[in-house]
């Protein structure tokens, strides 16, 4: 009788364990906690019937931006570049304050390949004839620039170089800015601004002309 019933109970859990297992490679198998495997959210753009519009995706609120997103609106053109040169409000009220050093890294990574690392335009890429053309930063070769035609030209690109927005935040394009402004005074034999402006406990990007074009 004992081995009849042990017999009895292996084959049961032999018969349980086989038709518990899910051959089927496409489906996730048996659940127990439905909630640990189905999400209950939306998905992007999918139909639904909790907005009028029977879709998940909806309209920004007007006259709202995203969260860190800062619009730039200066245009794309010609004369979008020369307002650049020539607007004071598009830079920084505290650009000089800025500490340069904390560009530095940022240049290096993004910008000395072509540009140099000392400002002079003879990157690894211009020693290697990869490139021709690049300018330096000295009063010179560039005398009309300004902080903000250098960020115009980090958002849309100049000539053979390419627009870094996509790459770099508002404040990061910045702060390379203000390490090139740097490399300019030493390309042209002047005093950084720095030693000019007022000292400052933290120097901190804010202006209400930024980021990305509209």
């Amino acid at each position: 009788m004992t081995n009849v019933i042990r017999t009895t109970l292996a084959v049961s859990a032999f018969a349980v364990v086989a038709t518990s297992c899910n051959y089927d490679k496409t489906t996730p198998g048996y659940t127990y906690m439905d909630d640990m495997y189905v999400s209950p959210s939306l998905e992007t753009y999918q139909a639904t019937e909790m907005f009028d519009n029977g879709m998940e995706a909806q309209t920004p609120v007007e006259g709202t931006i995203p969260r860190g997103y800062h619009p730039y609106q200066v245009p794309n053109t010609p004369e979008g570049y020369a307002l650049s040169k020539t607007d004071a409000s598009l830079t920084p009220a505290n650009f000089a304050a800025m500490d340069p050093a904390e560009g530095k890294e940022l240049y290096n990574v993004f910008c000395s390949h072509c540009h140099g690392t000392k400002g002079d335009g003879v990157g690894i890429l211009v020693e290697n004839e990869k490139i021709l053309g690049v300018p330096g930063y000295g009063n010179t070769r560039l005398p009309d620039i300004t902080p903000a035609s250098a960020y115009h030209v980090i958002m849309y690109g100049k000539g053979i170089m390419g627009s870094h927005a996509s790459q770099l935040t508002f404040e990061e394009r910045w702060k390379i800015i203000r390490y090139v402004w740097k490399l300019r005074a030493e390309q042209s034999g002047m005093d950084d601004i720095s030693a000019e402006a007022p000292a400052t406990e933290e120097a901190v990007v804010e202006t209400e002309t930024t980021e990305e074009p509209a």
